[in-house]
This record gives structure tokens, sequence and C-alpha cells, in this order.
């Protein structure tokens, strides 16, 4: 038989080795976390940044005189007075989700900015499998090497980023089946000659419609999350109309 003594001491003992085992379950749970919360960043920075590459470009593509030019600041891609009618080539500024900040890295050129990148010095998960616009991320030292410029060519929006949209409701727009950045900058065009409650409106049900589908669907690449989404761009589309 054990005395009282040695039998609180096995006990302590046992107390001591479950807190042990439950600390390291804890901080692989943390880290496990941690890694999945990364990748997601990382998939809305794809989406993010292809929705600002392609807004870039329209910009510079809808130019009306005959010299081009890209804009001079990223507000200008909010509301282009350049033509007869005023254009949208993006609703909003997005939030860099790396650094949760609203400042990106401008890529210039004379003075104008032709392309965005993550202010982040943090090293990318995400080593390869790039969509074949941007290959050139494949074993990028940092964010800062995922440089999202319009002169690259790459006009598409989700699909082509292999992104999702963003959860944070000041960076997400829409991803209808993974719809090009062009073609929503282009719906966002037709409806700027509405009146601007109205395009404020359908924007607002659009941000709603998306943070709806991304508290339910989970993923932004299951099917159920893509069939979310292409449902509320086409009710955007169909209220800009």
């Amino acid at each position: 038989m054990l005395s009282g003594k040695a039998q609180a001491g096995f006990t302590y003992i046992g107390l001591l080795m479950m807190m042990a085992i439950s600390g390291i379950g804890l901080a692989a749970l943390g880290e496990a976390w941690h890694t999945a919360s990364q990748r997601d960043k990382e998939q809305e920075l794809l989406f993010v940044g292809a929705q600002m590459q392609a807004a870039i470009k329209q910009y510079y593509q809808q130019t009306p005189s005959p010299i081009k030019e890209y804009p001079a600041t990223l507000q200008a891609l909010l509301l282009d007075k350049r033509g007869p009618k005023p254009q949208h080539h993006l609703r909003r500024i997005y939030i860099d989700p790396m650094t949760e900040s609203k400042e990106w890295g401008l890529i210039k050129e004379q003075e104008r900015i032709v392309g965005v990148y993550s202010r982040s010095t943090a090293r990318p998960f995400k080593q390869e499998g790039f969509s074949e616009a941007y290959q050139g991320f494949a074993g990028a030292k940092s964010y800062q090497d995922w440089q999202f410029s319009a002169k690259q060519g790459a006009d598409s929006a989700a699909s082509s980023a292999n992104a999702r949209t963003p959860a944070n409701s000041q960076s997400a727009t829409a991803s209808p089946a993974s719809p090009s950045s062009a073609t929503m900058a282009a719906v966002a065009g037709n409806g700027s000659a509405g009146s601007p409650e109205k395009y404020a409106s359908c924007g607002a049900t659009l941000d709603a419609a998306n943070l709806a589908c991304h508290s339910g669907c989970g993923a932004l690449t299951s099917p159920a999350c893509q069939s979310c989404l292409g449902t509320a761009f086409n009710s955007y589309r169909q209220c800009l109309r």
C-alpha cells in the first residue's frame, strides 16, 4: 500500500504529464490554425490583386485621348471623369489582407501607377500551383514579389488568380463562378450611367450577398460557394440595369 504522500506525488506527476501533453496539442492546433488563416489571406490577396490589376488596365484602355495613360492615384480608379460619362473601374480601394491596410506598394512608371503589390515582407506559404497569368509568383521570397501589374496583360479576376473572395467586407467583390475583373468592371461602368444612389445601393446589396456566401458555403473553391457568388453577381448586374 502506498502512503498518502506517495499517492499525492504520483497524482502530481500525472497532472504535470497531462498538462504537458495538452500544451503540445494546443500548440499544434494553434500552428495549424495559423497556417490555414495565412493560406486564406493568400487567396484573398490573389483575388483583390487581380481586381486592382484589371481596374488599372481598364483605366488605361478607356483613356479618351489618343495618348493612353495610367492612373496617377488609386483613387482615380473609383471615379474616372476623363470622358463624357464618369466611369467606376473599381468600387473601393481594397484592403491588403496581409497587412490589413489600404496602403499598397505601388508599381510606377513616369509617376503613373501600373500595378500594386502587398507591402508584407513575410514569405508566402504558396510557392507553386499558380495560374498561367501568375507563374512568376512561384518561389517568391516575400509577398512583395507578388506584383499585380497591368502590363502583364492578365485581365482576369478570380478564375485567373485561383483566388477566393475576401471575407473582409471592405475588400469583398463578387466572384460569380470566378468572373473576370474586366467583366465586373464593365458592368460597373454600364451602371455608372445611372444615379450614384442606384450604384451605391446595388453595391451594398452585392456586399451583403457576398458576406452571406462567405459565412455559409465554406471554401471559395467549393461548388456551393461558387454557385452562391455567381447568383450574387447576377443579381448585381440585374440591379444596375
